[in-house]
């Protein structure tokens, strides 16, 4: 199936505003807006492949506390997983 590139630029950009906003394990998306791009790009293609909520959690945590350095906070990692739900999936 053929995705239409211009839904997914929007979908990419949605994600990246919800990782900016709700995510921003770093504190710096204020300032530094691409710094997330790294992760929409892999959790792009995770849902795509019809990836899981555990699924997701699993790559989010990852990229929080082995990534990262950071503690990570599981109850803001769910409530991200589901904003990115709510987006649904481009067709």
């Amino acid at each position: 199936m053929a995705i239409d590139k211009e839904a997914s630029r929007r979908w990419r950009r949605q994600i990246r505003d919800i990782l900016n906003s709700e995510w921003d394990p770093l504190g710096i998306a204020q300032d530094v807006t691409d710094e997330y791009d790294t992760y929409v790009g892999k959790l792009t293609a995770m849902l795509r492949e019809a990836a899981s909520d555990d699924d997701l959690l699993r790559y989010l945590r990852w990229a929080e506390t082995e990534h990262m350095g950071l503690r990570g906070d599981e109850a803001q990692l769910h409530r991200v997983i589901a904003s990115i739900r709510s987006l649904g999936f481009m067709n």
